[in-house]
């Protein structure tokens, strides 16, 4: 009888899926806290212009921030903090 062939463990292979995934994680993560501070902006201060900006914002930030492996979440951290700024100042 033929044995089936084992494949070995590349465990660096799945190490950098591993990193692949927790980085796009972490982007997404930031994208959609920022879509939904905008949209507080927006409904809570009816600035929807504002928060149409800040929007626009966050998905350029994640595409940046998955374009550019140094990066990672990081725009997608100071879109955030604008986006919280802006409904700090908005709504105080």
């Amino acid at each position: 009888m033929m044995q089936p062939e084992r494949k070995s463990f590349d465990f660096a292979e799945h190490r950098q899926a591993y990193e692949g995934f927790v980085r796009l994680t972490l982007i997404a993560v930031f994208l959609l806290l920022s879509h939904l501070v905008a949209l507080a902006v927006g409904g809570v201060a009816h600035m929807w212009f504002l928060a149409c900006l800040e929007l626009g914002l966050s998905i350029v930030a994640a595409v940046i921030g998955a374009a550019v492996p140094g990066l990672d979440w990081k725009p997608g951290a100071a879109v955030l903090a604008f986006c919280l700024a802006t409904l700090a100042i908005a709504t105080g």
